[in-house]
This record gives structure tokens, C-alpha cells and sequence, in this order.
């Protein structure tokens, strides 16, 4: 039995929380999260303790990705056994997202069944673990995968029908093509065997904005910048409200740390309050990336000249 699976009481109450949500009585069920590296990078694997979940709740975090990239080792459903313990003990909802990087690059049926098969021993290991627990199929669609729609579909439908056969109304999240583009949710099968618990996950803005690209233009906050992210936001609710399927975001960034990181705090800061406002507005949970954006692991310690964005997002 894993650890997830001996927290008292959790399944029973997770079920309740679920069904409410779904019911549509409490849309920001996952609330506002953060993606994390716990499972994802041997550094951050070494460095997680259960002071960060806790500090995480304290900061008004409701939810974390989780991201994975290796295959199922007994390591690793240990780690996520640990993890996920913690996080449902304190609180937080802890949301499993698969990399399936040999999927996105070469996207075989022998990859695909690849992916079937993880997820199939992922929801064997947590059958009974708390419903909270939500296992986001892809981290992000992208690569080779990007033109192939059909076989992002068929991925979906074989894996969201072989997880059933052990989690019937666990929550699955699928996500469309070209990085989780909401553009693209009208692409999307809806898997026969969803069982009422499917999530539609898009993303924008997932590396930051950009002063140049026009496509994530954000400069000063013009009315032009704003109207690029609540066109988004409108397309995701039209196709919520057409198909009845709630959807997140999970994943964006207030500065682009990744390319040059050319944007000052105060710049972050309204960046991210405005993206707060209007995703909170319209009813979509989220979650940031990352966390080690915010939270020196090593240390157990807060990143002091990040909490100005921190805190616009989280309180």
C-alpha cells in the first residue's frame, strides 16, 4: 500500500470535494498552484522536504503540478508516495504530470503505448489513494506531436480508458496541440471513457511574456497586451461552456526567466497581477511556473526579491 494511500479519511472526502466541483458549485476547486520539480530533476528530488509543502500552504498555494519525467521505478513511486502524502496531509492538492518526451518527439505506437502503460501502473499504485489526487496525462504537447492531432487524440483515448479500469472517477486532465494552445481545445476528442471527471488543461504564456513577440506581447500593459490574454481566456470558456468540461491552466510565468530574464520585478509584478485578476475573474484555475522561481530549496527559504510577484499572485 502506498503512503498516499494510508492518509485517513482522504478518499472519502476527496470524493466529495470532486463531485461538488463538478457539479459546478465550487469552479476554483484547484484554486491558484504552482509547478514543481520535486519528481522532475535529481537536484530538486535531493532538496524536497516536507517544509516546502508546508511553507507552499502557508503562502495561500492550493494545488501543485507535479512533473515527471522518468519512467516507473520503485524510486520513484516512492518519491511520489512521500510527496503526495505530504501535500494531502497539509492541505494541498497534488496533481501527477507526465513529461512522455519519446511520445512529443517520435510519436510511435510503441510510444504510445508507452505512455498507456505508465500511466496503467500509476493508476494501479494510487487506486486508493484520496480523489484529490489528479493525474494530468502530458505535461505539454509539443514537438512531432504538434502536427499530428489524430494521434494526440488516439493517445488520450486509449490511456484516459485504460486508467478506468482501476480509477473510474479519478479527475484526468488532456490538453491540445501547439504547447497546450487553447486555440486548439476545438481539436480535441473528448475520450469515451472521461466517466464525467475530465479537465481540459491549456497553457499561455508558459515561458513568460515577451517585449517583441507579438503573439505574447507585453511591454507597459497597453490595452492591445491585455485584449492578446483575455481572448485566450474567452476562446477556453467558450469551449468550456460548449462541452460542458471545465478547463486550468497549467502553466505561466510572469517574466521570461528562461530567455534573458529582461523584465524588472515591478514589470513581473503587473504582469502577474493582471493575469491574476483576469484568469481569477473568469473562474480558471491555474498554476505558476515554478517554483524554484520563488523558494530556495536548499535553504528552506523564500527568494526575497521575488516576493513582490509572489505575494501579487498568491495573497
Amino acid at each position: 500500500m502506498s503512503r498516499a494511500q494510508m492518509v485517513p479519511g482522504s478518499k472519502d472526502s476527496g470524493r466529495a470535494k470532486i463531485r461538488r466541483y463538478f457539479r459546478g458549485s465550487t469552479r476554483l476547486f484547484l484554486g491558484k498552484g504552482l509547478d514543481v520539480t520535486w519528481s522532475e530533476f535529481q537536484k530538486q528530488t535531493r532538496t524536497y522536504s516536507i517544509k516546502q509543502v508546508q511553507e507552499f500552504k502557508k503562502a495561500g498555494v492550493s494545488h501543485v503540478r507535479i512533473r515527471v519525467q522518468d519512467d516507473i521505478s520503485t524510486e520513484l513511486l516512492a518519491l511520489l508516495d512521500m510527496q503526495i502524502t505530504d501535500c494531502l496531509k497539509n492541505g494541498i492538492i497534488p496533481v501527477i504530470a507526465y513529461q512522455a518526451h519519446e511520445f512529443k518527439t517520435n510519436p510511435t505506437k510503441e510510444n504510445m503505448d508507452h505512455v498507456t502503460e505508465w500511466w496503467s501502473q500509476i493508476a494501479e499504485h494510487f487506486k486508493d489513494a484520496s480523489h484529490l489526487v489528479a493525474f494530468d496525462l502530458m505535461i505539454e504537447s509539443s514537438d512531432a506531436i504538434n502536427k499530428l492531432p489524430d494521434t494526440l487524440n488516439e493517445m488520450y483515448e486509449q490511456t484516459v480508458a485504460a486508467i478506468r479500469k482501476t480509477n473510474p472517477d479519478r479527475i484526468i486532465m488532456i490538453s491540445p496541440r501547439l504547447r497546450s494552445d487553447p486555440n486548439y481545445l476545438s481539436e480535441l476528442k473528448i475520450p469515451s471513457a472521461h466517466n464525467g471527471y475530465l479537465m481540459a488543461e491549456w497553457h499561455f504564456y508558459a515561458s513568460g511574456p515577451d517585449k517583441a513577440n507579438e503573439k505574447k506581447l507585453w511591454t507597459t500593459g497597453t490595452d492591445a497586451e491585455k485584449k492578446l490574454i483575455t481572448d485566450k481566456i474567452q476562446t477556453a470558456l467558450a469551449w468550456q461552456q460548449q462541452t460542458g468540461i471545465p478547463t486550468w491552466v497549467g502553466a505561466w510565468m510572469p517574466g521570461n526567466y528562461n530567455k534573458g530574464n529582461t523584465y524588472s520585478v515591478e514589470e513581473q509584478t503587473v504582469f502577474a497581477g493582471f493575469m491574476t485578476k483576469a484568469l481569477s475573474d473568469a473562474g480558471i484555475p491555474f498554476a505558476v511556473n515554478a517554483d524554484t522561481k520563488y523558494y530556495n530549496a536548499e535553504e528552506n527559504t523564500w527568494i526575497s526579491s521575488m516576493q513582490p510577484v509572489f505575494k501579487t499572485i498568491f495573497q
